[in-house]
């Protein structure tokens, strides 16, 4: 069906993808959407830093930063001021092409789901901008289970929402915290960075 190295090996029941840097880039808006919100607490963020921890929710990062800097934040109003100052730039995300074209190429033939870390807003404000919202049966958020990744939450949700046993199920990730996730589901993890030409190693 699609010669591609992200191309899944039989058998599998259904695939479920990881929304920010696997199916859409939205590396430098989130990033700009930080630096927006920290800056508000004269913070400024270093890119390398958070970079390397793309794959953590908001509230992990956030605990990181204050282990770091000793500061403390409002965590709800500085991650309002990130969504706001993220949905201001979604205009400008784009899909990561090899990736959606193996959501396209299984479209109609098995179910198809985003279990994603971000918040709901964000991730439905991404898939809307790109087109590609269609594509998916079910659409889980690090707002409707109670631990993020590295937890297996979204993981399982986004299965029972498919009605599919979790084993059977192929998940694409760009993180070592969203592969670490899929695993603890049961399911089998395609690293997505390799054919993005991204590096392998978040930390």
């Amino acid at each position: 069906m699609l010669d591609s190295p992200l191309h899944p090996a039989p058998p599998y029941a259904a695939l479920i993808f990881d929304c920010d840097g696997t199916l859409i880039d939205t590396t430098a808006a989130n990033e700009s959407a930080w630096r927006t919100a920290l800056a508000e607490w004269d913070v400024e963020l270093d890119p390398g830093w958070y970079r390397a921890r793309t794959g953590l929710p908001a509230d992990a990062l956030m605990a990181e930063l204050t282990a770091e800097t000793g500061r403390r934040f409002d965590r709800a109003a500085v991650r309002a001021a990130a969504l706001d100052a993220y949905s201001r730039l979604v205009g400008t995300v784009e899909p990561h092409a090899p990736v959606v074209a193996v959501a396209r190429a299984h479209h109609g033939r098995v179910p198809l789901a985003v279990a994603s870390g971000g918040s709901r807003r964000g991730v439905e404000e991404s898939l809307r901008a790109t087109g590609l919202r269609p594509l998916f049966d079910a659409v889980v958020t690090r707002d409707d289970v109670r631990y993020g990744k590295p937890s297996p939450d979204v993981y399982l949700l986004a299965a029972e929402r498919l009605e599919v046993d979790p084993v059977g199920c192929v998940a694409y990730e760009d993180t070592d915290e969203g592969a670490a996730a899929a695993l603890a589901a049961g399911m089998r993890v395609i690293d997505v960075r390799p054919a993005l030409g991204l590096t392998t190693t978040t930390k």
